[in-house]
């Protein structure tokens, strides 16, 4: 037999299988390339749907929460507007706010006219009643002893001391006495010869008394507080 012959077939089938063999490590390796390619895009697919879900319940959170804001914004504005005034006006130190207002319950005791001039040298005047709400809170500060308000008798009627008479105001809280079957404030009692012409309050009673302006007690001074 001739050896070319044979050694030839032999490096073509060597070249046959190499052939072969090649091809199929190609089609091995398109196979993973296209495999992985395809799980990337799956999970590529998978990580755009969830983004968009959590996008969309975000956005539909968001506008939840922008119709309660909407819902709530005239309590929201009253908040802000009573932060604002509290953060704005101001009291002296040891005075008590309240309504735009300061007061000063004084611990010292002096007559009628001095606890008038004393208050008007911190800035105020003693006491004027406008209301029911407010002769409320100030009977509520009170520790069951009478304090002195800026109400006193000039000339037979009961003016405060802003000059204004009680029928101006339309404000009298007067202690009434008929359920004890005695008389009703101002009784006038004649302690002092000039006449009991001066008013207090306190919360003994919840309403206003007459003393005389000679006697020394407590008394409550108010001015505006300050924005």
């Amino acid at each position: 037999m001739d050896m070319d012959h044979i050694y030839g077939n032999v490096c073509a089938d060597n070249t046959e299988s190499h052939r072969a063999s090649s091809s199929q490590s190609t089609l091995k390796a398109t196979t993973k390339a296209l495999i992985l390619l395809l799980v990337i895009g799956v999970t590529l697919l998978l990580g755009v749907a969830v983004l968009c879900t959590l996008t969309h319940k975000h956005v539909s959170r968001l506008s939840d929460e922008q119709k309660t804001f909407a819902l709530d914004a005239p309590y929201n504005k009253i908040a802000d507007n009573l932060t604002a005034e509290c953060s704005c006006r101001a009291c002296p130190e040891g005075w008590k706010h309240h309504r735009g207002k300061c007061y000063l319950f004084s611990s010292s005791e002096m007559n009628w006219e001095g606890s008038r001039d004393h208050c008007i040298t911190l800035g105020g005047h003693l006491v004027i009643v406008n209301d029911q709400e407010e002769q409320h809170f100030l009977a509520a500060q009170l520790k069951g002893v009478p304090h002195w308000i800026g109400l006193n008798d000039v000339e037979g009627q009961w003016r405060w001391v802003d000059n204004k008479s009680l029928s101006d105001t339309g404000v009298v809280f007067w202690f009434n006495r008929s359920h004890l079957n005695e008389t009703d404030e101002p009784d006038n009692r004649k302690e002092d010869p000039l006449g009991e012409n001066c008013a207090t309050i306190s919360l003994h009673t919840g309403g206003w008394q007459d003393y005389s302006c000679k006697n020394n007690n407590t008394f409550i001074c108010e001015t505006l507080a300050s924005s």
